[in-house]
């Protein structure tokens, strides 16, 4: 039997809890919940979070007395529930977000949360980060021209020390359907697409960033003449659905295009100088043509993670002697 809210939404008395095992109903949450005092609602949100243990949801359980809900914040924060120890903390409801988005936050410590799942809103985000206290604002990347998320956004807080805990405590947990990647968010004054050392690989939020959202296709060089196409797949098909893979195997490199702007981008952070048959490859964004009607989008510095010269459209700057043998290198 399902246990509603009695209709208060009284956010001195309600709490978020999160990393909930998917065996836990509203009814077995309520009976948790009323040991520390009486309960005025349960709800529990399901959102296909995913991992080897299962699925991950959270909820929010109300109380009739706001000093209940505080002492069940102390008793059962970090409780474990079958397979999972859960969060619990104060609700963030959405007045209070929109009221943090308004603060400035200029000078708060900025974290950036990476492969975020197409379901994850400002909001949902805003509520899995509001357990670290400090939170000032939470939210996501939107593509313009799409309306869909960019697969990554930014979280503020108050106090660093939150912040690091945030850092340290969400990277890699399952929020939605995807586990979340978070880092320190580069901040103004800061180079925002520094150039790789040898052997340093970029991190997603400077990759996925580099190229317009359009662009899928992926430049793979520096592979042996025997690898076949099926090889390649195998490799990206990890990331996403690869959509179209163009060889140039004899002359050392192809091409691989992904279902979406973000997998590319994962694939590229993931697979960079993977091995592929005993040479290493080199991994970096190729070229797409830009849908029509599409304007108003930043040209990425084309020397940033090895990308091609202007005009060159998808080739590698060591085949430059190529360019004129109708190597377009274009989808």
């Amino acid at each position: 039997m399902d246990i509603v809210s009695n209709g208060n939404n009284n956010p001195a008395s309600t709490i978020y809890i999160g990393n909930l095992d998917p065996r836990v109903n509203e009814t077995m949450l309520h009976e948790i919940f009323a040991t520390v005092g009486p309960v005025a609602g349960v709800k529990i949100i399901t959102v296909r979070k995913y991992n080897q243990l299962g699925a991950v949801n959270y909820g929010f359980v109300e109380f009739f007395d706001p000093r209940v809900a505080e002492q069940a914040i102390q008793d059962m924060n970090g409780r474990k529930i079958f397979n999972y120890e859960i969060r619990a903390n104060w609700a963030q409801p959405s007045s209070s977000v929109q009221q943090t988005i308004k603060e400035d936050t200029t000078h708060h410590f900025h974290i950036f949360v990476g492969d975020l799942a197409p379901e994850i809103t400002n909001e949902t985000l805003a509520q899995a980060f509001s357990v670290f206290g400090t939170m000032s604002e939470a939210h996501v990347m939107w593509d313009p021209m799409s309306g869909k998320s960019r697969g990554f956004g930014f979280v503020a807080f108050r106090d660093k020390a939150d912040a690091e805990k945030a850092i340290a405590t969400m990277n890699g947990e399952w929020l939605g359907s995807r586990p979340v990647r978070c880092n320190w968010a580069t901040q103004k004054g800061q180079t925002a697409m520094p150039v790789p050392q040898p052997g340093q690989q970029l991190p997603y939020e400077i990759v996925v960033q580099q190229t317009p959202a359009y662009v899928t296709s992926i430049y793979v060089g520096n592979i042996p003449p025997h690898v076949s196409q099926n090889d390649l797949v195998q490799q990206f098909q990890r990331f996403g659905f690869v959509t179209e893979v163009k060889f140039q195997a004899d002359r050392g490199f192809a091409f691989v295009k992904m279902d979406t702007h973000e997998n590319a981008a994962n694939a590229i952070v993931h697979l960079q100088n993977m091995i592929i048959h005993g040479n290493i490859a080199k991994l970096s964004w190729g070229k797409d043509r830009p849908p029509q009607g599409y304007q108003n989008y930043s040209q990425p510095n084309p020397m940033q993670y090895g990308q091609r010269q202007p005009n060159m459209f998808g080739v590698h700057p060591q085949l430059y002697a190529f360019q004129n043998n109708h190597m377009e290198g274009q989808w």
